[in-house]
C-alpha cells in the first residue's frame, strides 16, 4: 500500500447526520430533536410515501422552494420506507416524549390559572417525569420549563444516531436540501457511524492541513478498500496561511454572514459557513484549507442554520480557541442552550455570552450586543457583536432588526460610535414556524405566519440604526446570495424580489448621505478605517 501522505480533497465534503438526517439544532438538542420527528420528519417521509413521484418533482420545483418535499426519486421508496421504519423503532421513546408533551401542554394551559403547581406533577406522563419544572410567570401565565442538562442525560439523547458522511461535491447544485430530504446510501460516499463528541472526528478534519498515510485514513473511517477513498483525498498540501501583521485589521467577508477577521496575532471568524471547493468548479469561495490554521474565536449569533452550522463548526473544532454563543434563557422548549450542544457535540471551551458582557481582544474586546426580531419574535437566544480594534468599532448585526432604536442610541452612549456596520435587509424572512412547528403547543392560526416573520432590518430601519450608531460604512451581508447556501435556505433572491429592491433602496440612500455602501456577494476583502 502506497505511504503517500494525503489531505482531505478541496471538493470533499463531510454532511453530519444524524439517522440520515442533517445535523441542526432541531435534529441534535434532544427535546426539540423529539417534537421535530413527532411533528414534522415522521409525517414527513409518510406524505413521501404516498406519492414518491410528485415529492420528486417538487423538490425540484424553484417555485416550491422552501417547502418541505423530499428530494428523494421514486425508485428509491423502498428505502425511504425502510429508513421510516428505523426512526419508529430506534427514536421510540423520542416518540413518546413528543406525544406526552403533545398531551399535557395544552391540557395544562387550560387548567392552569394561578393555583398552586405542585397537584398538576401527578399528571405528568411519565416520559416528562423528571425532565421539566412546572411554572408561571408574573401574569400567571403557566409554561413547562425544561431541565434541559437532564435531557442530554436521558434516554432522548442519541449520540448513537449521529454519522458523518464524506462525498465529493461536484457542483454547489447537486446537493440535496438539508432539513427535508434524507442521506440515503449513495455509491461513492462513506458514511462514517461516528458520535460528533467522538475525538476521532478531530483526527479526520485534521487532514485539512496535516496528510495521513490512506492506510491509516483508511483505518479510522473503518473502509476495507482503502484505494474507494483516493477520489475523496488528494496529495497537494494546502498554501501556507500567513499571519496578518497589519496595519489595522484585515477583514475576509467569506460568505453569507461569514466573516474572518484578524487583528494583532487575533482570529476570529463569525457565524462560521465554510464551503467546499466543488470539483467541477464554481464561484470563487476560500475553503476550509484556506483558512488560518489557529481561530481562536467563532463567534455565532443565533441558532439558525446559516449561522450555527455544525457542518462547518465540527470541522474547525480542532482549530478553535473558544466557541462564543449567546445566553439562552430556557424558558421555551426551543430555547436551546447552544453551549449545551456544544459542548455535548465535543467543542471544549464554550463561552455563553449576554449582552454588553465582553472578551479581550490585544488592544480591543468582543462585545455582545442586543439583538432584537427574527424568529418570528418568538424568544430564543441571540446576540450582535461589536469588534473593537484599537479605535475603531464594527457590528455585525446579522439578521437584527431595528425596531426600537433607543437600543441602539444606548449602544452608542455605552460604546462610542459605531464605525462599521455589516447588517442583513429583509422585508419578508420565512414565516414564524418555518422549521420550528413542532414547538408549538397548539394549532395556532395561520394568518399570523403573514406578519410574523423572521426578518431582518427594513430600509427605514436600518438607516435609522447607522444614524444612531454614527456609521460611516454599510456592508448588506447575509443575503443568502452564494451558491453553497442553497441547501440550507433555499435559492438567492432575484434581482426583482421584495429583498433586493429593499438593500438597493438601503445603500442607495447610505450612499446619498455620504456613507461606503456595499452589498456583499461572494469573497470579498474588505477596508476599514480612514
Amino acid at each position: 500500500m502506497s505511504t503517500t501522505p494525503y489531505f482531505l480533497a478541496d471538493s470533499t465534503f463531510v454532511e453530519p447526520l444524524v439517522q440520515g438526517w442533517g445535523a441542526w439544532w432541531m435534529t441534535v438538542a434532544p427535546v426539540p430533536a423529539s417534537l421535530h420527528l413527532h411533528h414534522s420528519l415522521v409525517p414527513l417521509l409518510q406524505s413521501y410515501l404516498q406519492s414518491p413521484d410528485f415529492h420528486a418533482r417538487a423538490a425540484k420545483d424553484p417555485k416550491l422552494s422552501g417547502a418541505a418535499f423530499v428530494g428523494v426519486p421514486a425508485a428509491r421508496a423502498g428505502q425511504v420506507r425502510t429508513l421510516l421504519q428505523e426512526m419508529l423503532t430506534e427514536q421510540k421513546e423520542r416518540l413518546q416524549l413528543a406525544k406526552a408533551l403533545e398531551e399535557f401542554q395544552p391540557w395544562f394551559l387550560t387548567e392552569a390559572r394561578g393555583q398552586p403547581l405542585g397537584p398538576f406533577y401527578e399528571k405528568l406522563p411519565e416520559p416528562l417525569r423528571g425532565m421539566v419544572e412546572l411554572v408561571y410567570d408574573y401574569t400567571n401565565r403557566p409554561t413547562v420549563r425544561l431541565l434541559e442538562g437532564m435531557s442530554y442525560r436521558s434516554p432522548y439523547h442519541l449520540p448513537s444516531l449521529q454519522s458523518l458522511r464524506l462525498a465529493r461535491l461536484g457542483s454547489d447544485e447537486e446537493r440535496e436540501p438539508v432539513m427535508t430530504t434524507p442521506r440515503l446510501p449513495e455509491a461513492g460516499a462513506v458514511d462514517w457511524r461516528v458520535p460528533f463528541h467522538d475525538a476521532r472526528v478531530d483526527e479526520l478534519y485534521r487532514l485539512d492541513s496535516q496528510p495521513q498515510p490512506l492506510g491509516r485514513i483508511a483505518e479510522l473511517l473503518g473502509v476495507a478498500s482503502p484505494d474507494s477513498l483516493l477520489p475523496l483525498l488528494t496529495p497537494e498540501a494546502p498554501a501556507t496561511s500567513t499571519p496578518w501583521e497589519g496595519p489595522g485589521p484585515r477583514v475576509r467577508y467569506l460568505g453569507h454572514a461569514t466573516v474572518l477577521l484578524e487583528w494583532k496575532g487575533r482570529t476570529l471568524l463569525v457565524d462560521p459557513f465554510v464551503s467546499p471547493r466543488p470539483a467541477q468548479g464554481g464561484a470563487p469561495r476560500l475553503s476550509f484549507r484556506d483558512l488560518p490554521e489557529r481561530i481562536d474565536y467563532a463567534l455565532v449569533t443565533h441558532a439558525h442554520a446559516d449561522h450555527f452550522a455544525l457542518e462547518t463548526l465540527l470541522r474547525l473544532r480542532h482549530r478553535l480557541g473558544k466557541l462564543v454563543v449567546p445566553r439562552a434563557a430556557g424558558m421555551l422548549l426551543g430555547d436551546v442552550s447552544l453551549r449545551r450542544l456544544a459542548m455535548e457535540s465535543g467543542f471544549p471551551d464554550v463561552v455563553e455570552v449576554d449582552s454588553f458582557e465582553s472578551l479581550p481582544l490585544p488592544d480591543g474586546e468582543i462585545i455582545s450586543a442586543p439583538f432584537l426580531g427574527e424568529h418570528g419574535d418568538v424568544a430564543h437566544g441571540k446576540t450582535c457583536y461589536v469588534v473593537r480594534t484599537g479605535q475603531e468599532q464594527t457590528l455585525f448585526a446579522a439578521d437584527a432588526a431595528c425596531h426600537d432604536d433607543a437600543i441602539y442610541r444606548r449602544m452608542r452612549q455605552a460604546l462610542g460610535p459605531i464605525q462599521n456596520v455589516f447588517m442583513n435587509t429583509e422585508l419578508e424572512g420565512s414565516p414564524l414556524g418555518f422549521g420550528q412547528d413542532a414547538l408549538f403547543p397548539r394549532r395556532r392560526d395561520r394568518r399570523l405566519d403573514k406578519e410574523r416573520r423572521c426578518r431582518g432590518s427594513n430600509a427605514t430601519e436600518g438607516l435609522r440604526l447607522l444614524e444612531v450608531v454614527g456609521a460611516r460604512r454599510i456592508f448588506n451581508y447575509a443575503m443568502g446570495l452564494e451558491p453553497w447556501l442553497a441547501p440550507i435556505i433555499g435559492p438567492a433572491s432575484p434581482p426583482e424580489s421584495s429583498r433586493m429592491r429593499e438593500s438597493d433602496k438601503l445603500l442607495g440612500e447610505a450612499r446619498s448621505r455620504g456613507l461606503e455602501a456595499v452589498r456583499l456577494d461572494g469573497v470579498t476583502e474588505l477596508k476599514l478605517g480612514a
